[in-house]
């Protein structure tokens, strides 16, 4: 049994009036890899930011690797890769100036980010595209690039916002292969924000459904698969029929 990377333990957070998290508990195991669904405003992104530090919760605990995020933010963040709504990239600069300054703030040495910088272009299939300034890049194209700089360091948990938004067929395969190396053969811990259903059943392990800062459900996969023989199992119809169960969780 793996152990657990991230636990999360009747969280609560409030933006003034309005309740983010209701008494959150979530356990994600190390090597995993967890899609946080729900509805928008369903409490996913202020979770992510918990886990990074960038957030206290104003009841509750939180442990990533170990760390507290409120107490160790700094060091829980160096292991960290995250791919949020805005790509953060500094456009006048060139792909690979902005990949190069974001590996040495992660401590790599040249050697080992030249390389890596190349391999990760390549996968994305835009190597062509190292020396040119970003801006004026497609969505698509500026999401690539930042992809690649959440994945530079290998990181040992990674955080991803809607990873696969504006890229291309072959893109996503590529993206899915290198989620499932790091998780398999480095034991990275992911989370993805999706409300793509389709390519969750093809890359997570484990669904949580958030709803209004609850965590309503959560099984693992392969579970839910083998109670429908496999080959019944469907993410969509399921997701719908506990969001139509919605008026169970209410906001208080």
């Amino acid at each position: 049994m793996r152990m657990a990377f991230i636990e999360i333990k009747q969280v609560s957070k409030s933006f003034g009036s309005v309740r983010a998290l209701n008494q959150l508990a979530l356990s994600v195991s190390q090597g995993s890899i967890c899609a946080l669904l729900g509805h928008n405003g369903a409490g996913k992104t202020t979770t992510l930011r918990l886990i990074l530090g960038l957030l206290s919760p104003d009841s509750g605990e939180i442990a990533v690797g170990g760390l507290d995020p409120e107490a160790e933010g700094d060091a829980v963040r160096r292991f960290c890769g995250v791919l949020s709504e805005d790509t953060g990239l500094y456009e006048p600069l060139s792909v690979y100036d902005n990949l190069s300054y974001f590996a040495r703030l992660y401590g790599m040495k040249r050697q080992d980010y030249d390389a890596r910088i190349d391999t990760l272009l390549a996968h994305f299939d835009i190597l062509d595209k190292k020396n040119l300034a970003v801006k004026g890049f497609s969505t698509g194209m500026k999401k690539k690039v930042a992809l690649i700089r959440a994945l530079l360091h290998r990181p040992r948990l990674l955080l991803l916002d809607e990873p696969t938004n504006g890229l291309d067929p072959v893109s996503i395969e590529h993206l899915r292969s290198m989620l499932r190396e790091l998780a398999e053969e480095s034991g990275a811990t992911i989370i993805l924000t999706t409300h793509n259903l389709n390519e969750v059943e093809r890359m997570a392990d484990q669904i949580a459904i958030l709803r209004h800062g609850r965590n309503i459900f959560t099984n693992s996969l392969d579970a839910l698969r083998q109670e429908t023989n496999e080959d019944g199992f469907d993410l969509e119809r399921l997701y719908m029929k506990i969001e139509g169960q919605a008026e169970k969780y209410g906001r208080n």
